[in-house]
């Protein structure tokens, strides 16, 4: 019960709304208005967004791209500094010495220590990544440039740089969560080995370098997905997880210098928001629209609505017989026409009801005179009766049958009931008319009758065959000396009901084909056909193929009287 009285309510107004027809209209109007609008502004919006989200990721490739090339830059300075050392002087001689001088040419090494260790100092003050240097000569002694990040083992250094000779090798350590570049040094004239320089940078300077890139999340990793560099330290030399890309953009560019690979994440609500706004944009456009499209539809709308519904009012009046017309009719489309027309109907409704009175009194006077015009048929099939007796009673056999026959033409022809009788009917009333004309023409008059059952079963007016029969006889059979006959055939042509009657007479000298009946009666029979069922039905006289005439009648398929 409580979801009963909603639904009501719900069902009432709508009832209430959708019983004015400016109401139905202004709804229907929206419709199509918004309908469209929305599908137009939809495609846009989603194209808009497409483009819009590709031009930003486009951007976004070219800042990644950018940014490699800058870091790329960063890492060449780095190795240019770094090669500075492998040439100088100093340390080339330091390195030389431990590896070629005996014992007792050696300075002491913790001289020779200090004088390496200022000279890289020297190079960490010039550089803007580096914060610590060490070289490792080949009997393992090391210089270091910042003793504070010391390494706990060197073997994992020199395998690194075994891996190219000849460039640095980057790679991020846990000891110091620094990255790390290892070389090792070779002496050009002789090729050989001499020591090995390991280059660390620090991590904050380098996660500056990229600061500036609008990324949500931004990792240097190597080949492996091992993360050199992030601006969270605790996640150097952890492996990469990539993100969800539903929620994600992730761009990814690799360095044919470093070898790095360089990979930006950014959030998909940030690249929303632009889309946002457009959608915004999108949506303010379309109500405005629809706002200004329902404005102008309400103001047209009520120029065609006002119209009817002065009309609608006044049909209510003329159903109460209170018959007034439009007035001040301003349109000349279809609804002023449709209000003319209405003023013509009450026009011509009140001249029916004068009318009506006089029409009364005649149908009045009319059922009089066939009242009288009964007592006639009647009398007169009455004295047939009598004669047919007498005649019975006197011994002659064709009297009687010819009184029969007459009487029951005059018992069919005055019968009580509906003018729409089966085709059944009628072929034995022709029957009776052709026995009757048999006693006059005798063996001139031969007759074929050629109806199905089925069609028999089919509705016709009543008194409709028997006139053209009646035409056969006196304007075919009896203008010529030798046998005659008369054929009476029916079929369906489409949805019409066709049937014909073909003598071999004299045939009739028509006009043209088709247009013009012989007689009084086949005229009658022609516009009753077309005052019952409309002018498509009628007659149609056409000569026969070898002589005669053929009587041709149309009318619709009826299978009962209703």
């Amino acid at each position: 019960m409580l979801y009963t009285i909603p639904r009501n309510m719900i069902r009432s107004l709508w009832r209430r709304f959708a019983s004015k027809l400016f109401n139905k209209m202004i709804l229907l109007y929206s419709l199509l208005t918004l309908l469209p609008l929305i599908l137009v502004i939809s495609v846009f919006y989603y194209k808009s967004s497409a483009i819009l989200e590709t031009k930003i990721t486009d951007s976004k490739k070219q800042s990644l791209v950018e940014m490699v090339d800058k870091i790329d830059g960063y890492l060449r300075e780095v190795a240019l500094q770094a090669a500075q050392i492998q040439k100088d002087d100093l340390i080339a001689t330091a390195l030389r010495e431990d590896y070629a001088s005996s014992e007792e040419n050696r300075e002491s090494f913790a001289a020779r220590e200090n004088r390496v260790n200022e000279r890289l100092s020297e190079l960490i003050l010039r550089s803007e990544f580096m914060d610590a240097i060490y070289l490792i000569n080949a009997n393992q002694e090391v210089y270091y440039a910042d003793k504070e990040y010391r390494f706990e083992s060197n073997l994992a250094l020199e395998a690194m740089a075994r891996e190219k000779p000849e460039a640095f090798v980057w790679a991020p350590f846990n000891d110091h969560n620094r990255l790390v570049g290892a070389k090792e040094i070779i002496h050009e004239p002789t090729g050989k080995r001499i020591g090995l320089l390991v280059v660390m940078l620090n991590p904050e300077r380098v996660a500056m370098a990229y600061s500036t890139y609008g990324s949500q999340e931004f990792f240097i990793t190597n080949v492996g997905g091992l993360i050199l560099s992030n601006s969270d330290q605790q996640l150097i030399g952890t492996r990469l997880r990539h993100p969800d890309t539903k929620n994600t953009v992730v761009l990814e560019r690799g360095s044919a210098y470093s070898g790095f690979r360089f990979i930006s994440l950014f959030s998909k609500a940030n690249f929303n928001q632009e889309i946002n706004s457009l959608a915004f944009f999108a949506l303010l456009i379309t109500a405005a629209t629809w706002l200004l499209v329902l404005i102008l539809t309400i103001i047209l709308l009520r120029r065609v609505t006002t119209p009817i519904a002065r009309l609608s009012r006044l049909m209510g009046k003329a159903q109460k017989e209170v018959y007034e017309k439009i007035d001040n009719i301003k349109t000349i489309d279809e609804v002023g026409r449709l209000c003319v027309s209405f003023n013509h109907l009450i026009t011509d409704i009140q001249n029916l009801i004068e009318k009506v009175y006089k029409v009364e009194l005649l149908n009045k006077e009319a059922e009089l005179k066939m009242i009288k015009a009964q007592i006639n048929p009647h009398f007169l099939y009455n004295t047939l009766e009598s004669v047919n007796i007498m005649a019975k009673e006197l011994g002659s056999t064709a009297i009687p049958d010819m009184i029969r026959l007459l009487a029951a033409i005059f018992r069919f022809s005055i019968s009580p009931g509906s003018d729409l009788i089966p085709l059944k009917n009628e072929l034995q009333f022709v029957l009776y008319y052709l026995q009757l004309a048999k006693y006059r023409y005798k063996e001139r008059l031969t007759w074929t009758i050629d109806v199905s059952e089925e069609l028999q079963q089919l509705i016709v007016p009543k008194l409709i065959l028997q006139p053209l029969v009646e035409n056969a006889i006196l304007h075919g059979i009896d203008q010529i000396e030798g046998q005659g006959s008369i054929k009476i055939s029916a079929y369906l042509q489409g949805y019409d009901l066709i049937v014909e009657i073909q003598d071999n007479g004299a045939g009739l000298n028509l006009p043209f084909k088709g247009q013009q009946s012989s007689g009084i009666g086949l005229n009658n029979v022609k516009q009753r056909i077309q005052l019952l069922y409309g002018n498509r039905y009628g007659l149609a006289i056409e000569p026969a193929s070898d002589c005669g005439t053929i009587v041709r009648l149309r009318l619709p398929i009826n299978i009962n009287e209703g």
